[in-house]
């Protein structure tokens, strides 16, 4: 599996996109990263940014045109909400590698940029308050 199948393949986690999801689905991309994370050097992780924004271009150009826009906006949120946070927890190579990529991807793309951010931050954003009382939206609790 490419970094650019795993990114591709967590589309699919957006539309379940909430407080009570995003855990396991931030599991399941860790998990399936992980192997390529592990292959991450401080010294192949600028061509391996280079190359993953290269394979992500190609896949969106097999698309038709209409939904080429759309899988660029799903593929920068997947880069996001998902890979650069699994990037921090993994190690120094694996988050300069995140951050390499992010620079290449808003510096080719720069209407359609991103900022990294962590998994704590992510799950954080959910938590909603009114008037000091918290209102987080979940439906298991």
């Amino acid at each position: 599996m490419t970094f650019g199948e795993c990114i591709d393949g967590a589309r699919v986690y957006l539309a379940t996109f909430d407080y009570d999801h995003y855990p396991d689905c931030f599991r399941q991309f860790e998990a399936d990263v992980e192997p390529l994370f592990a292959a991450v050097t401080e010294q192949n992780c600028q061509a391996l940014a280079a190359a993953l924004v290269a394979e992500l271009a190609e896949r969106r150009s097999t698309l038709p045109r209409r939904t080429q826009k759309d899988a660029a906006l799903q593929q920068k949120q997947v880069l996001a909400l998902f890979l650069s946070p699994a990037a921090r927890r993994h190690s120094e190579a694996a988050q300069l590698f995140s951050d390499q990529l992010r620079a290449m991807w808003c510096s080719e793309y720069p209407r359609n940029v991103y900022l990294a951010g962590t998994y704590e931050q992510i799950m954080k954003g959910f938590d909603a308050n009114l008037l000091g009382l918290p209102l987080r939206k979940s439906k298991k609790r």
